[in-house]
């Protein structure tokens, strides 16, 4: 059993097994365990447990919230995004490429099949569906089988004429023969990440640099582009984003949560090699960026990798355990056209996170 004091305030402590425990009302309470804490904490940290309970960590004193009517805006905030997380669930897949990655079955499939789908999430969603059915034709359904057996020369015939916006043919013929290395000489790409993973890293940063850093310099390219490493404008370094870039890297942040993830009917967590939910960064596109803002997860203007921490580090104050499950829920307000660029009241008035917004309304 240690102990851990807080200046003039909660003392905490922990047993043998990680369990964390404070005083409350002058009863001993559960508050979580291990990293479920927010441990060493920060005035305003919020967490809650898996059997619901809350808690918050106020002028040097930890208390169960018993309610979320207090006027306390992050209160307020964690009870509008826990009731958006409850409205958005599976029923909802079919308006995000997650959806079409729910088709296979085989954990094997699913890997490859959710680095393909999570490699193409970038434009509206209909369109995005379209190009991935025609990838699930040519390869036949058999996501994993097609990049372990890819033959360069027979890909660039399967995929002529090709094209989704900027992404051609050579680029998705490039992209599976760097899948095909990985699968060939790691088994799987999971193994192949946590060659650049850290356990005791806050974030995946570190593992996403590297894994885009090795994932280029896997292959020859020459059997796709006629050169060892791809040309400066080819575009098969789009699927490999870096932080370095200052990138945002959603679909990466986006793949790397279907993979970990396992709490809810929504992501698969079929990755068991060591990464927790915690470490996992929200994946930041435009509809995130612009609605972080609107309820005070950033101040930043513009996506980067900047602003993906920053919200994941702020979502980390109403659930240290799994900062990200509310992506899939914030993306609906944006993608159903929920919360509209061009905001008027009749609009805002309907919206889940109207009394939570700091956009400024001219009516």
């Amino acid at each position: 059993m240690s102990f851990k004091y807080k200046k003039g305030g909660s003392l905490i402590w922990e047993d043998n097994d990680f369990n964390f425990y404070t005083k409350i009302d002058g009863k001993e309470v559960f508050i979580g365990r291990g990293m479920n804490v927010p441990y060493p904490l920060e005035e305003g940290d919020c967490w809650s447990l898996p059997g619901g309970k809350t808690f918050v960590y106020k002028d040097g004193i930890i208390s169960q919230v018993k309610s979320f009517g207090e006027d306390k805006k992050i209160l307020k905030l964690k009870e509008r995004l826990e009731d958006l997380y409850e409205k958005f669930e599976e029923s909802y897949l079919y308006s995000d490429p997650l959806g079409f990655v729910h088709k296979a079955g085989d954990p094997k499939d699913i890997e490859i099949a959710g680095f393909i789908a999570a490699g193409f999430a970038f434009g509206g969603v209909s369109q995005i569906l379209k190009t991935l059915d025609k990838i699930d034709k040519i390869v036949e359904h058999k996501f994993y089988e097609f990049t372990l057996n890819f033959d360069a020369a027979e890909g660039l015939k399967l995929f002529k004429n090709f094209y989704y916006r900027f992404i051609k043919e050579k680029d998705v013929a490039a992209l599976f023969l760097v899948l095909s290395g990985i699968l060939k000489k790691y088994g799987s790409i999971e193994n192949f990440f946590l060659k650049g993973f850290n356990p005791s890293d806050l974030n995946l940063k570190n593992a996403l640099v590297s894994f885009s850093e090795r994932a280029v310099k896997l292959v020859d390219f020459s059997p796709v582009y006629g050169t060892p490493a791809p040309p400066e404008d080819s575009m098969v370094r789009f699927f490999f984003t870096s932080p370095v870039d200052n990138s945002p890297c959603k679909r990466m942040n986006l793949y790397l949560r279907w993979m970990v993830r396992n709490s809810d009917n929504l992501d698969f967590g079929i990755w068991q090699g060591g990464i927790q939910p915690y470490q996992l960064i929200m994946p930041v596109d435009t509809h995130i960026g612009r609605i972080s803002r609107y309820i005070g997860l950033t101040s930043r203007k513009n996506p980067s990798f900047k602003m993906a921490e920053e919200i994941t580090e702020n979502l980390k104050k109403l659930d240290y355990s799994d900062p990200v499950k509310y992506d899939f829920a914030i993306t609906r307000l944006g993608i159903l056209d929920l919360c509209k660029k061009n905001v008027n009241e009749a609009d805002c008035e309907k919206c889940g996170i109207y009394d939570i917004c700091n956009q400024t309304l001219t009516f």
